[in-house]
């Protein structure tokens, strides 16, 4: 089923690069200084993933960072938590791959968020655009230490294909350095979602920025 078309449609996305946190990779640096630094240069979509935490350890770090994204016009995405995303007024959900319906949780939020999907077929791209998705992440596109149980990478020609396939954007996910930004563009993405690419407490503010130069020209 398609999404209620009566409802009023969320703006067009105002991002490009589409961080992901992990505050294992950016320790020994705190998630909220990282956070801070990624803002601070730019970035203004944050998804707070931390899949391991307990709720409330969660919602320990949701708050704040809510706040800090708030403070810089930037838009923070809640990985599946619906109920801690209403609470602490995020902008947006991330769902996995195996969540609910789209349309069900549009018509338990009231259309209140942005929604994106994680999706790894072309399959599961056009179901989810159908139950009305603002848009999805396509992964892995290239071999990545992250993503080891999602198959072997596909590649811009596999990315290509889900571009062509669905009318939301897509994010390329899944191996993507700032060197690889432009042939995921030229393949259609609408922008590139990268975690340890911006997570590193070495370089992740300066690969942040090669990003952003590459992706905003």
């Amino acid at each position: 089923m398609v999404a209620d078309a009566s409802l009023p449609p969320l703006p067009p996305l105002r991002f490009k690069l589409y961080a992901i946190t992990d505050q294992g990779l950016c320790a020994p640096r705190t998630l909220y200084d990282t956070i801070h630094d990624l803002l601070d240069v730019g970035v203004s979509a944050i998804q707070l993933r931390e899949k391991d935490l307990s709720d409330a350890e969660y919602i320990k770090l949701a708050e704040p960072l809510c706040t800090l994204c708030h403070t810089y016009s930037a838009q923070l995405f809640i990985n599946s938590r619906i109920e801690i995303a209403m609470d602490i007024g995020a902008d947006g959900l991330h769902l996995p791959g195996d969540s609910a319906s789209v349309e069900k949780v549009i018509e338990e939020t009231d259309r209140r968020f942005i929604i994106g999907v994680s999706v790894h077929t072309l399959t599961e791209a056009k179901q989810r655009e159908t139950e009305g998705a603002d848009f999805i992440t396509y992964s892995p596109i290239y071999p990545t230490l992250s993503k080891p149980d999602y198959g072997p990478a596909v590649g811009v020609a596999g990315l290509r294909k889900v571009t062509e396939g669905v009318n939301i954007p897509v994010f390329a996910l899944g191996g993507i350095t700032p060197e690889r930004v432009s042939e995921c563009l030229d393949a259609g993405a609408y922008g590139v979602a990268v975690m340890s690419g911006v997570m590193s407490p070495e370089n992740g503010i300066q690969q942040a920025k090669m990003y952003l130069q590459r992706l905003l020209g």
